[in-house]
């Protein structure tokens, strides 16, 4: 828990943190009652699972006491709790999968994670093709299947007469709105969770970086939008071969321990800034003799 100094900056953070989101939910026509609504919910949800006692049950009085709700408010939303959303994985999916797999380095690609084109078959079943990568991936899916899905995505191509499969996207990015939102979800959770960590525990940061500039030219952007995606993929590419050699699913002579799910991201993020306006010279006091245009001189 933070010190008591540190409180009230810890609101201001959220404060600030949280005005694009407001200003999105009202874009959205999500009301201040429907959010209150949902804070209310998810205050009793995480209260109840991550603050409990020690062999102690989670009383209405014990979850008013931790949260500052009532405790008829919480006694109602215990009684009318709807069914736990399951957690989507967004990586859990095929494209990622194929992706993240092919870009693990050998066989499929060179050992900084560089994809390699592969034939779609061989005849032989040590050498590195498309339908080996699908069967190493362990799905009941056809491997034409897998690769129509992927043709129809554009996450690759397939070159004729050669029949070699080229990967063209070296991430999964979601097209339908709807996988966008999950992603919202999950990713802003993850930095923020982060950098929570590293305020409380100084001692075992994690990694937290970003690079910023406040006079950047708008002329200058698309050069810096075309160098920002390529050392992106060039990150997320070899990000994806580190974390690949420790996968357990991947690697059968991976480090042991318990489960653990690990997130390597980077991001561009632009926005206006706003010209400070000049502030007003400071008028000096006039000589009491010097008449001034425009005031009206009075005498007794």
């Amino acid at each position: 828990m933070l010190q008591r100094a540190l409180k009230e900056q810890f609101a201001t953070a959220i404060d600030r943190m949280l005005r694009p989101v407001v200003r999105h939910l009202i874009a959205q026509g999500v009301s201040h009652p429907a959010l209150t609504q949902m804070l209310k919910e998810i205050y009793v949800d995480v209260a109840e699972a991550e603050f409990a006692l020690p062999d102690k049950r989670q009383t209405d009085s014990r979850l008013a006491l931790i949260t500052g709700l009532n405790r008829k408010d919480i006694s109602r939303l215990r009684r009318l709790r709807r069914p736990s959303r399951p957690t989507v994985a967004v990586e859990d999916n095929l494209v990622t999968h194929v992706i993240g797999r092919w870009m693990a380095g050998p066989p499929y690609a060179a050992a900084d994670g560089t994809p390699y084109r592969l034939p779609y078959e061989s005849d032989n079943p040590d050498a590195a093709s498309f339908a080996r990568l699908v069967r190493d991936l362990s799905v009941d899916i056809p491997v034409r299947s897998v690769l129509d899905e992927l043709l129809r995505g554009k996450v690759v191509t397939l070159r004729l007469p050669q029949g070699e499969v080229e990967l063209q996207r070296e991430a999964h990015i979601p097209e339908d709105a709807a996988a966008k939102l999950t992603v919202l979800g999950t990713d802003p959770a993850e930095l923020f969770c982060t950098i929570m960590h590293n305020i409380e525990h100084p001692d075992a940061p994690r990694l937290q970086r970003k690079v910023g500039y406040d006079n950047i030219g708008g002329d200058a952007l698309p050069e810096i939008h075309a160098a920002a995606r390529r050392t992106g993929e060039e990150f997320v590419r070899h990000a994806n071969a580190l974390l690949a050699a420790h996968d357990r699913d991947q690697n059968l002579h991976a480090a042991g321990g318990r489960r653990t799910r690990v997130v390597l991201g980077t991001y561009y993020f632009e926005e206006e800034v706003a010209e400070a306006k000049a502030a007003p010279p400071t008028p000096s006091r006039p000589d009491k003799r010097t008449r001034l245009p425009g005031r009206i001189r009075r005498s007794r």
